[in-house]
């Protein structure tokens, strides 16, 4: 009897190769450059000091493909602009955003041991390819990061639930008000999307399987 393979089958089994290829294509980042920046943490068994780890969602590494395409097709004169990453983790998006000529890269990330795993990943981080070396690790809550006054791209991917989004939001907010200016915000796993168009002016400019992207313009700085 032939055996005919199901529509349902099929999905899974693609589901399964995509995970291995990806898992791969990590592991092969970390080797290449001698950094560590796979795994998955539960944060409960991280050394977190504030209140708001409840919520938070555990450490998950972007994967470094999704990374160059998204960041790549942002369509913007990267040298205005200042990339942020909330719960920025051991660092692997900070170390690719330093392959675009950002006027700085800088993560926020509340679990002191990822955070010294991101400050060592920059250090020894190397690539003929990198475009900028303004690039740190700042250890604290992402709920009282002053947002500079410059142009931005936002990084989250899907770091934490509503409890810190809609305060980390309004202060955004805040800022935009006071200081208006580009904002972008490049959202994986957006989970909470709709909180963005609710609590700031930047609006969806595009939707798709993995991310969400939402701009203001808010004119030169």
């Amino acid at each position: 009897m032939a055996i005919v393979s199901t529509g349902v089958g099929s999905t899974m089994l693609a589901h399964v190769l995509r995970t291995i290829v990806g898992a791969t294509r990590c592991r092969v980042f970390d080797w290449r450059y001698r950094v560590r920046t796979c795994g998955v943490v539960s944060l409960d068994r991280l050394t977190i000091e504030s209140d708001n780890a409840r919520h938070g969602v555990l450490y998950h590494p972007t994967h470094p493909k999704f990374l160059f395409e998204v960041l790549g097709a942002l369509d913007i004169d990267y040298e205005r602009y200042r990339f942020i990453d909330l719960g920025s983790g051991k660092g692997r998006v900070l170390l690719v955003a330093s392959e675009f000529p950002f006027r700085e890269v800088l993560g926020v990330e509340f679990a002191r041991e990822l955070h010294e795993i991101a400050c060592q990943n920059l250090q020894r981080y190397r690539s003929p390819s990198q475009k900028t070396r303004n690039v740190r690790s700042v250890y604290g809550d992402a709920i009282a990061f002053e947002f500079p006054v410059a142009p931005l791209v936002l990084f989250l991917a899907n770091p934490f639930g509503p409890g810190v989004l809609v305060p980390v939001l309004r202060r955004l907010q805040q800022s935009l008000t006071a200081h208006p200016r580009d904002a972008i915000i490049v959202y994986a796993a957006p989970d909470h999307g709709e909180l963005i168009e609710r609590e700031t002016v930047l609006k969806c400019v595009e939707r798709s399987i993995y991310h969400n992207t939402y701009r203001v313009l808010g004119g030169a700085s």
